[in-house]
């Protein structure tokens, strides 16, 4: 008699005469389509055959640990080149000598960070957005560590 044509799940209730009637919806389920399995591929050694497989494990490990040691020797390297701008900036000399006198840890680390500012402006292409984005929240470290250097050609 009186229905209601919207559907908010599978299951339809109507009455009649006060007889409640059900009416359940059946839809028909899609049958899952099943995935094609792929087989992971290790890297063929090529030139090198083992004898066992621990060998090519290790000599992969080894691959890995040569690329780390060069990314590290890269990054002192643009350490370096980044303490050398220093000494040879105007601030930066005015820097080394406020680090030579005894003056206010908070002063130094803001005018460290002003010079790191700088040279982050005008070297980005050059030295490359990992370089800064690594250091982004260790300007104070390598401040001391720039300290530390300073304070080493002092004694010497």
């Amino acid at each position: 008699m009186y229905r209601i044509d919207d559907v908010k799940d599978a299951i339809e209730v109507y009455f009649d005469n006060q007889i409640g009637i059900i009416e359940v919806e059946t839809q028909e389920l899609e049958p899952k389509k099943k995935r094609e399995t792929k087989v992971a591929e290790g890297k063929k050694t090529g030139t090198t055959v083992h004898q066992f497989d621990i060998l090519a494990i290790l000599e992969a490990r080894n691959e890995q640990e040569d690329l780390k040691g060069e990314r590290i020797r890269e990054f002192e390297a643009k350490i370096t080149e980044f303490f050398a701008y220093i000494r040879d900036f105007d601030d930066g000399k005015r820097l080394i000598v406020k680090i030579r006198s005894n003056v206010p840890e908070d002063e130094i680390y803001e005018d460290f960070a002003k010079i790191y500012r700088k040279y982050k402006i005008l070297n980005r292409k050059t030295v490359g957005d990992y370089f800064f984005k690594e250091m982004e929240d260790l300007v104070n470290k390598l401040c001391d560590d720039f300290e530390v250097t300073v304070r080493k050609d002092t004694n010497s």
